[in-house]
């Protein structure tokens, strides 16, 4: 093959090899953005999920408590049997009654009924509860930092605030609902200088998430490997079917680019491929000083094959031929069907000398080998070769196959059956 096609076959390789990598690093980035903003908004929406239930369920105890503190204070307060352990609530005034039964009765206001529930929740329910103001009747009631900072929000008009803290190594979930005065909270509050619908304080509640945390934690893992494993799927699946599909659209190239050089009839190459060839290697040696030589190859008397033994005998005698010239040139050169019943032959780095010497073998090969593949054909088939140098001043091929066609002529002239260069004719 010529040395610019062999070039030019590169050179689109390479640029197709380029755009193909291009193409597959675009569908592959898009499928993995594609995935990675999927599983992120998973990952995302879970996060989500989880910080709702934390929510959810800070608000439920939040709001349960009120409901039983609005029941305490709807009855002015309850009483209890003051037994061993239940101490008086300092902050009232006249807290205790003695019953008809002699026993002592103690009463218990919503924010005393709410410390008590908070020491049993933190015992038998895994959660605290607190309630507070920055301006406590109880000065253990007095709010931490987490609980100012709600406070100092509730009087800006928000009415809940929540966060996670670490604490003691662990990780906690805080959440704070204010609290507003109603009537019953004036009979303890009222001197604190509140009136009905102020907020005056509110209630925390705080519970440990390491747990849910640590839960969370390996959902995003998951989320991540399944990302990372389907990804890792998907470009495998990707590759293969690229690299399937490139090396049939390759195969499919190569039998058109096959087809369309190579002549249906014979299997040799065809006259638009060699006249190619024969350009290239005209400007190749007109580039390196190299000698080339071109020939052309007449089948002798074909009109009689076809006449006494019809087309199909024909067709097999060009095949013959044609077998025979491209098994008998080297590597390099380039034997292809120049039209009809005649064929190129092209020799480059070849002299003229060293051209009809090959062409003689050819022929001698031709008339030994052809007859005998033709079924009914008695005689030997044989050809006639004209042989042409190039010359100084040859920028195409037409010049030098003018000149072999020439001593084609010369050839036939002679005889047949034989060699001839623009000087001489040779059996």
């Amino acid at each position: 093959m010529p040395k610019e096609t062999v070039k030019k076959g590169k050179r689109t390789s390479r640029e197709e090899t380029r755009a193909y990598k291009t193409f597959i690093a675009s569908i592959s980035a898009a499928i993995l953005l594609s995935l990675a903003g999927i599983f992120l908004g998973a990952a995302i929406r879970n996060a989500e999920l989880v910080r709702s239930t934390l929510l959810t369920r800070a608000r439920s105890i939040f709001q349960e408590i009120v409901l039983a503190r609005k029941w305490n204070a709807a009855y002015g307060g309850v009483f209890v049997i003051k037994g061993p352990g239940v101490e008086s609530n300092p902050y009232l005034v006249d807290p205790d009654i003695a019953a008809a039964d002699g026993r002592t009765l103690t009463k218990r206001n919503p924010a005393l009924m709410t410390r008590e529930i908070s020491e049993l929740a933190d015992k038998e329910a895994n959660f605290r509860l607190r309630i507070t103001s920055l301006r406590p009747l109880n000065p253990g009631n007095a709010p931490d930092d987490f609980e100012r900072n709600a406070l100092g929000r509730f009087e800006t008009g928000e009415t809940e605030y929540w966060t996670t803290v670490e604490t003691e190594g662990a990780r906690v979930y805080r959440y704070m609902g204010a609290l507003r005065t109603d009537a019953p909270c004036l009979q303890c509050h009222a001197i604190q200088g509140y009136a009905e619908g102020d907020v005056r304080g509110g209630i925390s509640v705080s519970f440990p998430i390491d747990d849910i945390e640590t839960n969370l934690r390996r959902t995003s893992i998951a989320i991540i490997a399944a990302a990372i494993l389907v990804s890792c799927i998907i470009l495998s699946v990707i590759y293969v079917f690229f690299r399937d599909l490139r090396r049939k659209l390759e195969s499919a190239r190569a039998q058109l680019e096959e087809a369309a050089t190579t002549d249906a009839l014979t299997g040799i190459r065809n006259r638009r491929f060699a006249l190619e060839s024969l350009n290239a290697e005209i400007a190749e040696a007109g580039r390196t000083q190299a000698p080339l030589c071109c020939a052309i190859a007449d089948a002798d008397d074909f009109k009689r094959v076809n006449d006494e033994l019809g087309h199909g005998s024909g067709d097999q005698a060009l095949k013959a031929i044609a077998s025979i010239l491209a098994a008998g040139v080297r590597p390099y050169d380039l034997a292809g069907r120049y039209g009809g019943e005649e064929f190129i032959l092209v020799f480059p780095h070849t002299s003229k000398a060293e051209a009809l010497a090959a062409c003689e073998r050819l022929r001698r090969d031709v008339e030994a080998q052809a007859g005998p593949r033709v079924p009914g054909l008695r005689r030997p088939l044989t050809i006639s070769i004209g042989i042409a140098e190039l010359q100084n001043g040859d920028g195409e091929a037409d010049a030098l196959l003018d000149r072999a066609d020439g001593a084609l002529y010369r050839a036939k002239a002679a005889g047949k059956n034989r060699c001839a260069s623009q000087e001489e004719a040779r059996r």
